[in-house]
């Protein structure tokens, strides 16, 4: 089961610059309309080894949805550990980012 990691852990990683992928599991338009800092978009139904491909199994990726609710994020980092990635859940997610008001990027 994949570890899980606080909106304070992460922003300290992302401020210290640690090298891991920062993967937004939420659908298209919330992924275009606004993300975390940094974040690459794909779908848990897009996952598989032709997708997964492009990533480095070297370096820790951190999924993150919508918000605490959503399962999405654990499955998807669940699904990248079987693949044999090291992956992270961010429980909080996006809603939970944007109240700690950490920055966010917005638009394609």
């Amino acid at each position: 089961m994949p570890g899980e990691i606080t909106a304070k852990e992460l922003k300290t990683r992302m401020d210290g610059g640690e090298e891991f992928v920062l993967l937004d599991v939420r659908d298209g338009p919330e992924y275009e309309r606004e993300r975390l800092p940094g974040a690459v978009h794909m779908l848990i139904s897009d996952m598989n080894d032709k997708t997964l491909k492009g990533f480095d199994r070297a370096v820790e990726i951190v999924t993150y949805s919508e918000d605490y609710r959503c399962p999405a994020s654990r499955i998807a980092a669940e699904k990248l550990e079987e693949a044999g990635f090291s992956a992270i859940n961010y429980q909080g997610s996006f809603e939970d980012w944007k109240e700690h008001g950490y920055p966010t990027e917005k638009g394609a």
